[in-house]
């Protein structure tokens, strides 16, 4: 078993890779919708977006086994630039083979590669899953926040 992660650019193959989204096996863990070749091009041509694909291989077949999204932000001040991780999902059938964790390292090591002074994500005080996974990198810092959402028509 090996295990590949890189970043998608708005020339691949996006069809190909929604497709393989589409059909990934996700769970209510994995808040999402489905994905659309045209609406993932639209994202990745959005300067500062990222968006990560993690394969798992065995002998001679791939299988997509998760996927993560990220931007790049700045703040109005002082000129710091940051990381913020809005995804990691990793397929509900390929979960704790390090999907997570090589997404995660994929991230935090473009954030450094490229001098951004920090990564920021958050998650549900209940996702165990997610928070032993962001433990395990070691953050500087464990914050407890409320978050609120505003649904607009």
């Amino acid at each position: 078993m090996e295990l590949s992660v890189r970043f998608l650019s708005a020339e691949d193959e996006l069809e190909a890779v929604v497709n393989q989204i589409n059909s990934a096996e996700w769970d209510e863990a994995n808040d999402m919708g489905l994905y659309g070749a045209e609406a993932l091009r639209y994202y990745l041509q959005q300067q500062d977006n990222l968006f990560a694909v993690c394969y798992l291989t065995q002998e001679s077949s791939s299988v997509l086994a998760g996927i993560a999204s990220a931007r790049v932000q700045s703040k109005p001040y002082d000129h710091e630039r940051w990381l913020y991780i809005d995804e990691v999902d990793a397929a509900a059938n390929l979960r704790g083979r390090g999907v997570g964790t090589a997404l995660m390292k994929l991230l935090l090591d473009f954030a450094d590669e490229n001098d951004l002074d920090e990564a920021w994500l958050g998650t549900e005080i209940d996702n165990d899953a997610a928070n032993a996974l962001y433990r395990s990198l070691d953050p500087d810092q464990v914050e407890r926040f409320v978050g609120y959402t505003f649904e607009l028509d």
